[in-house]
């Protein structure tokens, strides 16, 4: 049967998946121009010899775009040290959790002492599998970097080897194709997108790929069905969950938009006359179903879910209970994060030349960090890809980046800063289950790059044969034009000197990593942007952390429950209903929690709040600090050209802080502490003092005893009816109210450790607390 599809996607399916022209007898090897009598011979050694170069070309480019990154391959890191710290300890914590045997989607060394789900972090397993040799024999920061140069490097040779497959569905020779194949890896390698991500220490987008991996399985699975591509094809999408769930979602979108090309521009030759109209559409259908490739590219979307229901169907569950899954950022996050129709020409901040430049031309986005604002294209490529329109395939190719450029543009369409209030496709899509949890919309670009990568390379193509057609040495012709077409690439997103930050981690953590006993440590404020540097901190020290900074803040009830560590959690004031002075508790709160040193930081204000600096002395074995360090060097700014620091060398950075080490002592005679549980209201000042209000049909108290203790509760409230306190369940005592704050007591005996008190009110009045005390008998 006669069979075709539609121009915009080539239907040869009997070429091969690398190098599917280099198999013909007597051809021109593209690297060394020689003919070779044994045709199997000399496609294996051509093919090599591509692959070898393309290697060599992207591992330079990678080298080049991140200077002078290996010269500090073991004492600094690209980028904006940020993020930095949070996914070298993703790094730190798998590695952890693979010689241990733990569960690597949940850590006990954050969120002390619950721990913390990792379902919804930007964990990147596959950053750590790679790096894992690198890890163990050269440490933490050279394994950093060697993420950043390998996933630059095959991000470009993935690339080169999808151009491959495409160019050898055009009509360019096969060794311009290898040419033109090496430019779309440049391309992609080296757009604005890629070494942004760089910039913004995300790693987990910077290992994009698996993506045109994916790309390619796709399509060899619906050019050639069978069983085989199709799980392949399923296992390559479910690989770039490994990378971030986010790549996971572009990847499916993309085998949808895919498939659905391939369906509607499938035009089968023979159709059977004399049916009626129904049975005609049925009967195409059908044939365009099993025709097309389609059935093939549905079956790789089922296997890829089947390979990550588990994960999948856990992080949907978990997502559920975590209130700022969705909301995290603010209402206007997604559309902040989203692309303006200027971005996408507007040269990047990173580069050397014109990079304040583009920070004037973006002044519209002067909050929003560089990586969340670069979205260019490149002269250079989009005036090749115009060329590649030429072409065939080319409308595809241009039709596939338009699409993902607007789901890249978010809800809603922006120009030059001004929303124009026309919906986007984005509207619709991040109103869809889990969908939701997404709030880079600018993220969908990274697909964007893949396709016009391949529409230059493309255009690339056939400029490069024009040229050798006119020349009396094409080869010559054809290489300096490429070099030539390369290093204008390499020029148009230029970024060397690479932003840099020096791995600075104080001593006493090293100290306190010598030491062989478990503990917890509190860093403060932990709640501040410093927060992970803390994280890199604890692959140095291996003690449980109080806190921890994670892709969404995650229910914290220590934090909620004691006012004492809410102050050390943001290094302020944290006024409650508890009367049990800070200073008096502050020892007993910390050894009942086996939190054995405070780290206080002048960089997050902890310095400057004198009542925690007295609070921390209180607690101390020594009253006094037992160690003060720097603790953090200034890093890039990078939400701005102007505040990025480079140079052809390591930027000396200035300290940004310091901190103080108080070493927590254990009270001889621990005192119980209240912690305020469910049920409540937010504290709120009133002329009386702080208030809170019970909220529902009860509300929770939590006293905490290091020691079997006769206590006295004391309760101050107001409101109408009565008050039950039920103590583990049993009722001990109901309380009468008066409109006015009154108080009562109550004797209590407390076992070891916490003990439950629910209080019930008997009408659905308004109840207030103004004070709840606990003191020993």
């Amino acid at each position: 049967m006669n069979q075709r599809l539609f121009v915009i996607e080539g239907a040869d399916v009997r070429r091969g998946l690398f190098l599917p022209l280099l198999a013909r007898k007597n051809i021109l090897c593209v690297l060394c121009g020689k003919k070779f009598m044994s045709p199997n011979n000399s496609v294996r050694l051509c093919a090599w010899r591509s692959l070898g170069a393309a290697l060599l070309l992207y591992l330079a480019l990678a080298l080049l775009m991140t200077w002078p990154t290996v010269l500090y391959l073991t004492s600094a890191v690209p980028g904006n040290g940020f993020d930095t710290w949070q996914n070298m300890w993703n790094m730190w914590w798998l590695r952890e959790a693979l010689l241990t045997g733990s569960n690597p989607y949940f850590t006990p060394y954050l969120y002390y002492p619950h721990g913390a789900s990792l379902l919804l972090q930007t964990l990147n397993p596959i950053n750590f599998l790679i790096s894992l040799p690198v890890h163990a024999l050269f440490g933490l920061v050279a394994a950093y970097n060697f993420v950043v140069i390998f996933s630059l490097t095959v991000s470009g040779l993935a690339t080169y080897l999808l151009a491959r497959d495409v160019l050898a569905e055009s009509d360019l020779p096969p060794e311009v194709g290898h040419l033109a194949a090496l430019l779309a890896g440049t391309i992609f390698a080296c757009s604005g997108y890629m070494l942004s991500q760089i910039l913004g220490s995300h790693t987990h987008m910077l290992a994009a790929w698996p993506l045109p991996l994916a790309v390619l399985a796709l399509r060899r699975a619906a050019m050639q069905p069978s069983v085989g591509r199709s799980i392949l094809a399923g296992g390559v999408i479910a690989l770039s969950l490994l990378s971030d769930w986010q790549y996971l979602l572009f990847t499916l979108i993309w085998a949808a938009w895919y498939g659905l090309v391939r369906f509607v521009m499938y035009r089968p030759a023979v159709i059977v006359v004399g049916m009626s109209l129904p049975q005609r559409l049925w009967q195409e259908t059908g044939l365009r179903l099993r025709q097309s490739g389609v059935l093939a590219v549905v079956g790789a979307v089922g296997v890829a879910l089947v390979l990550i229901a588990p994960l999948a169907s856990a992080t949907a569950r978990f997502s559920a209970q975590v209130p700022t899954a969705e909301t995290e950022g603010g209402a206007n996050f997604r559309l902040e994060h989203s692309f303006d129709l200027a971005d996408f020409f507007i040269p990047s901040q990173i580069h050397p030349l014109w990079g304040h430049v583009a920070e004037n031309l973006q002044s519209y986005k002067a909050s929003t960090h560089i990586q969340n604002k670069t979205a260019y294209l490149g002269q250079v490529t989009l005036l090749l890809a115009l060329v590649g329109l030429r072409s065939r395939l080319g409308r595809f190719w241009l039709l596939s980046a338009f699409v993902f450029a607007l789901l890249a543009m978010g809800p809603q369409l922006q120009a030059l800063g001004n929303l124009t209030g026309i919906p986007l496709p984005g509207a619709i899509l991040y109103e869809l289950p889990l969908v939701r949890i997404s709030r880079y919309p600018m993220r969908f670009v990274v697909y964007t790059m893949i396709a016009l990568a391949l529409l230059a390379a493309l255009g690339a193509g056939h400029l490069l044969t024009a040229l050798a057609q006119r020349s009396q040495r094409p080869v010559l012709v054809r290489n300096a034009v490429l070099a030539g077409l390369v290093l204008l690439v390499v020029f148009d997103n230029l970024t060397t000197p690479f932003p840099m930050v020096r791995v600075h981690i104080p001593e006493i953590y090293a100290e306190l990593g010598r030491d062989t006993e478990e503990y917890a440590i509190l860093e403060a404020p932990f709640y501040y942007n410093t927060s992970p540097v803390f994280m890199l901190y604890q692959a140095a020290h291996q003690k449980y952390l109080v806190g921890g900074y994670t892709s969404r803040r995650l229910p914290y009830p220590l934090v909620e429950q004691i006012p004492t560590v809410r102050m050390f959690a943001y290094a302020q004031a944290a006024p409650d209903i508890i009367a049990q002075a800070p200073t008096e508790i502050a020892a007993s709160v910390f050894s009942y929690f086996n939190i054995r040193y405070l780290m206080l930081h002048s960089a997050g204000g902890a310095l400057r709040y004198e009542e925690m600096d007295l609070v921390a002395r209180a607690a101390s074995a020594e009253g006094q600090p037992v160690a003060r360090e720097t603790a953090a060097l200034r890093a890039s700014d990078a939400r701005n050209a102007s505040g990025l620091l480079r140079g052809p060398l390591l930027v000396e950075q200035p300290a940004a802080g310091s901190v103080l080490a108080y070493r927590v002592a254990t009270p001889l005679e621990p005192l119980p502490f209240l912690g305020i549980g469910s049920g409540w209201s937010a504290p709120q000042e009133t002329e009386a003092g702080v208030v809170r209000r019970i909220e529902g049909d009860a509300a929770e108290l939590i006293l905490y005893s290091a020691q079997v203790r006769n206590v006295r509760v004391a309760l101050e409230a107001a409101g109408a009816g009565s008050l039950a306190l039920n103590v583990d369940g049993m009722m001990v005592e109901a309380f009468a109210l008066q409109p006015t704050a009154t108080r009562h007591e109550i004797s209590l005996t407390l076992p070891q450790g916490a003990t439950q008190l629910w209080l019930h009110p008997s009408e659905a009045a308004d109840v207030v607390v103004r004070l709840v005390d606990v003191g020993v008998e």
